[in-house]
């Protein structure tokens, strides 16, 4: 037999978790999970209930996006809804809206806001404070599905939080017409200039106009086709020239508005508008972020100073996108002024040569064509300027109170169910975090496929847990503890004897088999296997020799509840020549054809002991008088005893212990197995859950099992015949 070192791929295939070991998993740890649960959940309700009550002031404000007075086109409206959405939620939580609001209502003063009543707005960090503290407890939303905003002001006194929603909602209306005011006022007057251009320009033509008219009469001179040419193309070029102007003179107007007002609306058909916006709404909601945790945590709080590096970090990015945006707004205005700037030279021209080819009649009706051009540009600025169209950048939208905040009733902070919930569910998570570390760090075996993927060794049998069962089976103290003898019938006595079969069927060189087991490490049951190993092989009439060889630990004598005796045992045997085989061969009253042979003194030195020679002479006496020789050893990986006696023997069987044994123990198992190619080898699964054993198949085993014409037990009535009746003479 030869073994390779694990590869790295395989290594990686042992440890992961399959989705049938959930259930195993969730079986073992689940009672632990549940506790934190539990505990997270009380703790988080004992947390809630010593929080100071908070109340939400709340006010509702529409925002109309069928109301436009925008210059562009209508269906451009709903696509521009939800930038004017964000814009209108980034100014309700600026800084300045916060700052006024504290000024009208003194909060500085008020000790229901802020617990030192000294502090002042001059102040600049005092100011900072206050309006850090201000928006922590500003929130602004959108309601979901609706064009309502939500103004949501908390304090622990329901009448501020209402006073301050609503103040908070007056203000930004105050604030927001005194900015549209601002902007038309300097618009207007930058339009105005270039109007009364435009009316000197009308007026000139209007006289050129009516010189004509007096030289003309009454138009006497009728047009050629030829002019009639010119004219059409003139009075085309005027009309288009028209449209230029006015586009040309409201996208100056946007431009000196943005260059002049920083916090002004930017216009969305400039690139990287919608940029600028989205970079404006995340930078009020990490403001608002920062306000929250110094106000709840203070400066000194790790997640503060990264979110604060954060809005470091969005304003700059904003500050470059609104460069971008204002280098934007300057090439549509250049573009603009080109597109004007041509068709002007392209009317000049045609002027030029309607003087030198067509008559005066043809001249009097470019003029006038000319002058109804301008005089309509001019009524168009004029009617923009008289609807107010011209207001922070001639795009705003109707805002409407909807509905003002009232005093609050209820507490809507802390929120004992949802605060209880939460913390059953952390709990919950810390649990699954905490069984995920353990299950992934965890060496021990826990199915028999890891077992397999450890130790590539055919396995014989799979024992089921029984101690509960055998624990309540048992009639008295004197009565041997093995699941063989007190439940026959049961799951854990068909799981030895499935391994009798299976150690039957091998192919054997000689008549009489010598079986030796071992484990990796003590504890994992090769004691109890090698006992009820014995007792199935009694029963079928063969004579058994059970040897207890773990001359370090011996447990065979009192597990079987050997009386004390002088007789001498495997220690002597192996020390004392004189000693024979069969002077150490004690009788097993209980089980017929079964005999033991005990260590009785444990020696100082067993490996040595062991390699003197006479366990070989013990063996070869024990095949001429016994059909199987089962041999006890100590855990192969504590010390060499095994291995020594695992060279006399035929067959070498590994009990592996579910829960108990290791993975790294099992593949060192695979070495010290190949130093014994020409053995026979096998595993014994040992307390494998009932849920992955086979008998779960047949429902509940127990009751499968315990039925009636399959209860009784060795120690029952008329029992002690059947066993005796097998006895090999």
């Amino acid at each position: 037999m030869t073994t390779t070192p694990p590869s790295t791929a395989s290594r990686i295939a042992e440890s992961q978790i399959h989705l049938s070991d959930i259930t195993r998993i969730l079986r073992k740890y689940g009672l632990y999970v549940l506790g934190l649960m539990i505990l997270g959940g009380t703790l988080s309700t004992i947390w809630a209930k010593f929080q100071t009550p908070m109340y939400d002031g709340i006010a509702l404000i529409h925002l109309d996006q069928h109301n436009s007075i925008s210059l562009s086109s209508a269906g451009a409206a709903s696509d521009e809804y939800p930038l004017k959405m964000q814009t209108q939620i980034i100014g309700l939580q600026s800084a300045m809206i916060a700052e006024e609001t504290i000024r009208r209502l003194n909060l500085q003063k008020n000790p229901l806001f802020n617990a030192s009543p000294n502090a002042s707005l001059d102040n600049p960090i005092q100011r900072d404070t206050l309006v850090n503290r201000f928006l922590g407890s500003l929130s602004v939303t959108q309601v979901p599905k609706s064009e309502l905003l939500s103004v949501r002001f908390r304090s622990q006194s329901p009448i501020l939080a209402m006073v301050v929603a609503n103040q908070v909602v007056d203000t930004y209306f105050d604030e927001s017409f005194q900015q549209r005011y601002r902007s038309t006022k300097d618009i207007t007057g930058y339009l105005n200039k270039e109007m009364e251009v435009l009316k000197e320009k009308i007026s000139t033509e209007q006289n050129e106009l009516l010189n004509s008219e007096a030289k003309l009469g009454i138009l006497s001179e009728g047009a050629s086709s030829e002019s009639s040419l010119l004219i059409n193309q003139t009075t085309g070029l005027l009309g288009e020239r028209t449209r230029v102007q006015a586009q040309r003179y409201l996208a100056e107007a946007e431009y000196q508005d943005m260059l002049n007002h920083p916090d002004a609306t930017v216009p969305l058909d400039v690139p990287a508008s919608s940029t600028l916006v989205t970079l404006q709404s995340s930078l009020a909601q990490t403001e608002a972020q920062v306000a929250s945790l110094k106000e709840r945590y203070g400066p000194n709080y790790p997640p503060l100073q990264q979110a604060s590096a954060q809005v470091e970090s969005l304003k700059k990015s904003s500050e470059e996108v609104r460069q971008k945006v204002l280098s934007g707004a300057a090439e549509n205005l250049e573009r603009e002024k080109r597109t004007e700037q041509s068709l002007t030279d392209s009317l000049a021209a045609l002027q030029k040569e309607a003087q030198n080819r067509t008559p005066d009649t043809v001249r009097y009706e470019i003029l006038k064509s000319q002058y109804l051009s301008d005089q309509t540009l001019y009524n168009v600025l004029l009617s923009a300027m008289g609807t107010g169209a011209i207001q922070a950048g001639m795009q705003s939208q109707e805002l409407n109170r909807f509905t003002a905040a009232e005093v609050p009733g209820q507490k809507s902070y802390p929120n004992v169910r949802t605060d209880t919930i939460a913390g059953a569910a952390a709990g919950l998570l810390i649990g699954m975090v905490i069984v995920g570390i353990i299950v992934l760090n965890s060496d021990t075996v826990q199915t028999v496929e890891q077992v397999e993927e450890a130790l590539p060794l055919p396995i014989l049998a799979s024992v089921p847990e029984y101690k509960d069962d055998l624990a309540a089976m048992r009639i008295s103290d004197d009565v041997l503890p093995l699941v063989t003898l007190l439940a026959p019938r049961s799951a854990g006595t068909e799981a030895y004897r499935l391994l009798r079969t299976a150690i039957s069927l091998m192919p054997v060189g000689q008549q009489h088999r010598v079986i030796s087991l071992t484990s990796c490490g003590p504890g994992e049951g090769k004691s109890t296997t090698s006992l009820n190993l014995a007792v199935v092989l009694a029963t079928q009439a063969k004579r058994v020799l059970l040897i207890d060889a773990d001359l370090r630990k011996p447990t065979i004598a009192q597990r079987l509840k050997l009386a004390p005796t002088d007789q001498p045992g495997l220690s002597r045997f192996l020390s004392d020549s004189t000693v024979l085989a069969a002077e150490c061969v004690q009788k097993v009253p209980e089980v017929a054809g079964l005999d033991v042979i005990p260590v009785q003194e444990v020696p100082p030195f067993p490996s040595e002991l062991l390699g003197q020679g006479r366990l070989e002479e013990l063996l070869n006496w024990a095949r001429d008088h016994y059909d199987y020789v089962l041999i006890d050893t100590p855990p192969v990986l504590l010390v060499t005893d095994a291995l020594i006696i695992a060279s006399h023997c035929d067959t070498l069987l590994v009990v592996v212990r579910i829960g108990v044994a290791q993975k790294r123990a099992l593949r060192r198992i695979r070495q010290d197995l190949a130093k014994y190619p020409g053995k026979q080898t096998g595993i014994v699964v040992n307390a494998l859950p009932h849920s992955d054993t086979y008998y779960g198949g047949y429902g509940n085993y127990r009751k499968y099992y315990g039925g009636k014409g399959y209860g009784g037990s060795y120690y029952g009535s008329g029992t002690g015949s059947y066993l005796s009746s097998g006895k090999k003479k």
